[in-house]
């Protein structure tokens, strides 16, 4: 406890009169000892009536800690906060990770459905393919049957071209295919036609007389060049289903009807876009590939151009 000036000095008082109290005592002075006595006891006790703080005595007011004086209640309230907040990161964290992991979810879901959209496109793809092919066998054994039948055993065999001096052997058609592009450059420029070639591969390889492959590569651009009627583009795809080779041959040219289309490789026909000429071509074109055992189609509409399709055995 902290003591006043007032009661440092009473008490140093008190203890002088002590002092010469026991002193009296001892020389045995009676009045001087009854006078210190009562003086010393006056001294303490206003040493002590000194001591007891006032309303207004801001000197004996205790020194107060201020941590300690922080109500209870806040603190408790600001560790619950900090609880809180660590339960809440918790929670956030958890729902982040559910996210990605949903996310993740999502994505293989995605795959899968991209996967089987290409699926299911290549199994529409071949599905129509098989259907053409059946379509275009169907129509060549009946028109072959017909042929027969008015020419008796000759057949399309009779306007083969003659290759007795050029016997099968393995080659590229996708060079063939641009080197009769090219001889026949200078006709098709002259008909304001561009002829493109394109090969998905490499090694696209048939095993035929290379004097066949020509003529049935040009008997079809001459026929394009024709009948096209327009500047435009002849565009030749060749590419590969598992064992056949696959030759698209499509301008953009007026194009026919398809009652039309379906005898473009009959001997001597001519459509209503008929033009001079003896009506070879295209069924030479047709003689060549069947004499290789594939097959040839034609499909088109007015206007929108003509696409042929031959099938060949690949060689590879």
């Amino acid at each position: 406890m902290k003591l006043k000036i007032s009661q440092k000095i009473l008490l140093l008082a008190a203890c002088l009169l002590y002092a010469g109290f026991l002193f009296l005592f001892v020389i045995g002075n009676s009045f001087g000892v009854l006078g210190c006595g009562v003086a010393m006891g006056v001294a303490f006790l206003a040493a002590i009536a000194m001591g007891v703080p006032g309303e207004n005595d801001e000197d004996d007011e205790p020194f107060i800690d201020q941590e300690e004086s922080e109500p209870q209640g806040e603190r408790v309230h600001v560790n619950s906060l900090i609880d809180q907040l660590a339960a809440r990161r918790e929670d956030l964290e958890s729902a982040h990770s559910d996210i990605k992991d949903r996310e993740d979810e999502i994505s293989r879901l995605k795959q899968q459905c991209e996967d089987g959209k290409k699926q299911l496109e290549e199994a529409n793809e071949k599905n129509s393919y098989l259907s053409e092919k059946v379509m275009s066998l169907e129509a060549s054994l009946k028109a072959a049957t017909n042929k027969l039948n008015a020419e008796g055993d000759s057949g399309y065999e009779t306007i083969l071209p003659d290759a007795k001096n050029d016997p099968p052997k393995v080659i590229n058609i996708g060079e063939a295919a641009k080197n009769a592009a090219d001889d026949m450059s200078d006709a098709a420029m002259k008909a304001g036609i561009s002829i493109r070639t394109v090969s998905t591969d490499a090694t696209l390889m048939v095993k035929a007389s290379p004097v066949m492959i020509d003529v049935l590569f040009k008997n079809i651009i001459d026929n394009a060049i024709k009948y096209m009627s327009k500047e435009g583009t002849l565009q030749i795809t060749i590419s590969r289903i598992e064992q056949e080779l696959f030759i698209v041959m499509k301008d953009n040219g007026e194009g026919l009807a398809p009652s039309e289309t379906e005898h473009i490789f009959e001997l001597n026909f001519q459509g209503t876009n008929r033009i001079s000429g003896n009506g070879l071509g295209l069924a030479q074109a047709r003689a060549i590939v069947e004499y290789y055992g594939g097959m040839i189609y034609a499909r088109s509409s007015v206007g929108s151009g003509m696409g042929i399709y031959i099938h060949l055995p690949s060689a590879v």
